[in-house]
């Protein structure tokens, strides 16, 4: 009895395959509709942000968060599949453009890390880190950074 195993666990190899555009992940929860086991309890959740009406601010912050969220779950593919050309070519893609988005951002309102302070700033007569609210006062409303 020692020697039997109580259980064998068998795990399917995931597949590069379509995915869902970056909202639609964001809001799922993969990139990989494959992967996409839906869980019945959250579909009574509450998702504030989608029946208002988005100011500027608020689309560049989705864009942003949506974005991260497609790079986070690339990350994770590319960590089991690091030969496959495609999913690197995204990732770089999805890097620029976040990288776009968050210079955006900085231009337009304030600067959401350190790295995009240059961004807001200039005249190079300051440092604008602290020119947009704390995250406590709402600065950073749902960011995936």
């Amino acid at each position: 009895m020692e020697e039997t195993p109580l259980a064998m666990a068998s795990v399917p190899v995931q597949k590069w395959g379509r995915r869902y555009d970056d909202a639609k992940a964001l809001e799922q929860g993969t990139i990989f509709p494959d992967l996409d086991k839906p869980f019945f309890a959250a579909e009574t959740l509450y998702f504030p942000g989608k029946c208002q009406e988005q100011t500027e601010r608020d689309r560049l912050l989705t864009k942003i968060r949506q974005t991260g969220f497609v790079l986070d779950d690339l990350t994770l593919y590319l960590d089991t599949h690091q030969d496959d050309r495609e999913a690197a070519q995204l990732y770089r893609e999805k890097s620029r453009e976040k990288e776009q988005l968050m210079g955006c951002f900085a231009e337009q309102f304030y600067p959401l890390t350190r790295s995009c302070a240059a961004e807001c700033d200039k005249t190079g007569e300051g440092f604008c880190w602290l020119a947009g609210p704390m995250p406590w006062e709402g600065g950073c409303d749902h960011v995936v950074l």
